[in-house]
């Protein structure tokens, strides 16, 4: 019956003997089960489960394991019979879960606990993801699981050996191709957001006097907001145009804003976040007046 075959690989100094710690891995692998599951049951409205099978396959430096899932239904009379993926209209190509899955981890390697400004959706089946100015497009479904918070802990029990020390990169293979690296240095991207993180959100209609302009988009710009000194970014499209097509701006502009404020917790320390969504309004800086020496 139609299965989906792809291959993890464990690489590092740790593993030259092939093996490994099953306490690192039986979690590891547990997680994959639950991203896998949960994409399947994105992607079939609940019709259906994922099967998650293994074979052993160590190379040298290296722990590879061949991972074999099927579609299973979930309706009560049905119960444990494998479908034919191909016959099942809702099955997003479950012969290659890998579609989904993939790009389910590349976006949070990209992005990690970053929360997307705006999302469009497409209406073929994607949506549009903006991160402030980086934009990224993905299937509706790995979107929705992107939001899982189960599903990004279990994403991070898959990759949390590379903590461990002499382990240093995850890759998923399919057909000897590869197809998605986490390295060490992105462990950190996958731990998974907390609700209490994000301590408190509010938006307000404000003026900002520009301080500082950066006109690559992709960082923020400094402003003063009375006496307070804000570096806040600009997400407002039709904004970013009119600087891309040359209307001028310069340092003591004033521009009345929709910004959102952001207040949350990393490593213990608070932390404030700003961001413009629209610009409603564009006041040139005050010209000097000259002084009447003769009244």
């Amino acid at each position: 019956m139609p299965k989906t075959n792809f291959t993890v690989k464990y690489d590092g100094d740790a593993l030259a003997n092939h093996e490994m710690d099953v306490a690192i891995l039986a979690p590891a692998l547990m997680g994959m089960q639950k991203v896998l599951d949960a994409l399947v049951t994105e992607s079939t409205e609940g019709e259906y489960r994922a099967s998650l099978k293994i074979k052993g396959n160590a190379k040298a430096g290296s722990i590879e394991i061949e991972l074999v899932t099927q579609a299973i239904s979930n309706m009560k009379l049905l119960k444990d019979i494998i479908v034919d993926v191909f016959s099942h209209r809702d099955v997003v190509a479950l012969a290659t879960i890998t579609t989904l899955l993939v790009p389910l981890l590349a976006l949070i390697k990209k992005f990690g606990r970053r929360k997307p400004s705006k999302v469009e959706d497409m209406g073929d089946g994607n949506v549009k993801i903006y991160f402030d100015n980086d934009i990224t497009i993905v299937n509706n479904h790995v979107y929705h699981v992107y939001n899982n918070f189960e599903v990004r802990e279990a994403a991070y029990k898959a990759v949390k050996p590379l903590e461990q020390e002499g382990i240093d990169s995850f890759v998923i293979y399919e057909k000897s191709k590869k197809l998605v690296e986490v390295n060490k240095e992105d462990v950190s991207r996958f731990v998974p957001p907390s609700v209490a993180d994000r301590m408190l959100v509010s938006e307000e209609i404000t003026f900002l006097q520009i301080v500082t302009i950066k006109f690559n988009m992709n960082n923020k710009w400094q402003f003063t907001q009375g006496d307070s000194v804000i570096n806040a970014n600009i997400i407002d499209d039709d904004f970013i145009a009119k600087v891309r097509n040359g209307v001028p701006f310069q340092d003591g502009d004033i521009l009345k804003v929709k910004l959102q404020k952001e207040q949350y917790q990393e490593k213990g320390k608070l932390k404030t976040n700003y961001k413009i969504l629209e610009v409603l309004d564009h006041q040139k800086a005050a010209q000097q007046q000259p002084f009447d020496f003769d009244s």
